[in-house]
């Protein structure tokens, strides 16, 4: 029979509306309705899903979805995001439960790609790997001093700088963590990654926007008055030590994400209420 996998917000797992849509679905599938699951360290992966089934279903907002990512990567089982409560950039708004419901009988959803990256962390003693669909954090593993990091593109020496993180973000988190960095919108089929510091101390040239062909290297300074942790679209997490070293890339792995009606511009607007007003129709307004 054929298999479907819905993924619910923890909360909403025995609400009335994720229970009926799966009554509905179970019609057509064998539907496995599952919890999301929490964050987690990197050394403990989350098991995938059984390449065999159709097609998963997220309920809830994009942190369920990047639950979900975990599961499907891999498996070449795309992944549809139902909103289930504020507007995200992963999730499609505005439709009904058994509309969607009709749709995956129907087969009728578009499906994209959605590339990763790869970071590969050498601690000193193991080496690590991490992925991720938005971005890659390194963030200072306590709230008193600043991490000091080392940034290389390409082999290239860019910058040593002390700062409370970095973020290295694909198009796809660019409206994420990155954005409220102060990095720029990047639209989803660029293929390229974008490097952002956070509140660093000196002056580095940020945000920086690299080709997908190019190799980021990031290094805890030895001289770092405080260890680093690093986290993986704000769900995998590794605590890191000065001297830890990570060569992050484009991967050639992707998602695939079903849904995704509206452009990403009309979503972009929706999401920040645009069009904004500059400053001369501020005035205008005020008068």
């Amino acid at each position: 029979m054929r298999q479907i996998t819905v993924i619910s917000r923890a909360s909403l797992l025995n609400s009335g509306a994720v229970l009926r849509f799966c009554s509905i679905l179970s019609k057509g599938f064998k539907v496995n309705l599952e919890a999301a699951v929490a964050h987690h360290s990197l050394e403990n992966p989350v098991r995938p899903l059984n390449p065999k089934t159709e097609l998963a279903v997220s309920l809830g907002g994009d942190g369920t979805v990047l639950a979900a990512c975990e599961r499907v990567k891999g498996t070449g089982v795309p992944l549809f995001g139902v909103n289930m409560g504020h507007l995200g950039f992963l999730t499609q708004p505005g439709t009904s439960l058994s509309k969607i419901a009709d749709e995956i009988f129907e087969g009728n959803y578009p499906v994209s790609k959605h590339f990763l990256l790869e970071a590969s962390i050498d601690s000193g003693r193991q080496t690590f790997k991490g992925w991720a669909i938005n971005e890659m954090a390194i963030e200072r593993a306590s709230n008193s001093r600043m991490i000091s990091i080392g940034l290389e593109v390409d082999g290239v020496e860019m910058a040593n700088f002390d700062a409370n993180g970095l973020v290295i973000s694909t198009p796809t988190g660019s409206t994420a963590y990155a954005l409220s960095a102060g990095g720029g919108v990047i639209w989803p089929g660029v293929k390229a990654l974008e490097v952002v510091a956070v509140d660093g101390a000196v002056l580095m040239p940020s945000p920086l926007i690299v080709d997908k062909e190019s190799q980021i290297g990031v290094g805890i300074l030895s001289s770092s008055p405080a260890p680093a942790c690093l986290v993986f679209d704000g769900r995998r997490y590794l605590d890191i030590k000065a001297g830890a070293e990570m060569l992050v890339r484009h991967s050639f792995q992707s998602i695939l994400m079903a849904g995704g009606y509206s452009s990403f511009a009309r979503r972009l607007a929706s999401k920040f209420r645009l069009p904004a007003l500059g400053w001369k129709e501020g005035e205008a307004l005020k008068g």
